[in-house]
């Protein structure tokens, strides 16, 4: 799975963002305060809206490793290079795994 670049969403990010907007939520609702109950609530939901983008984003990328892996694991064993069809079915794998983790 490739590093987050500062443009694409993270799931690490997107959760602190919900958790404070939760906490701010929270204490907007305690101490009465209708304003900043709604931003609490406004980052919550934008938390929220980024996570699901950042699912999204493995998801597609553990569908595109495990094509590639697919491929080159089906390349390898038609030339019968054993290490192309090795490095193949662990880039499936990793693909695999990436589609299950953001589901």
């Amino acid at each position: 799975m490739s590093e987050p670049s500062k443009t694409e969403p993270s799931k690490a990010d997107a959760s602190l963002k919900y958790y404070e907007g939760a906490a701010k939520e929270t204490l907007g609702k305690t101490v009465g305060n209708e304003k900043m109950e709604a931003e609490g609530r406004e980052k919550k939901i934008e938390g929220q809206e980024e996570y699901d983008a950042a699912k999204m984003a493995g998801k597609a990328e553990g569908v595109k490793d495990e094509s590639s892996g697919e491929v080159k694991k089906t390349s390898g064993d038609t030339l019968g290079d054993t290490k192309m069809k090795a490095e193949g079915k662990a880039t499936e794998l990793k693909g695999q795994a990436e589609r299950k983790i953001n589901q």
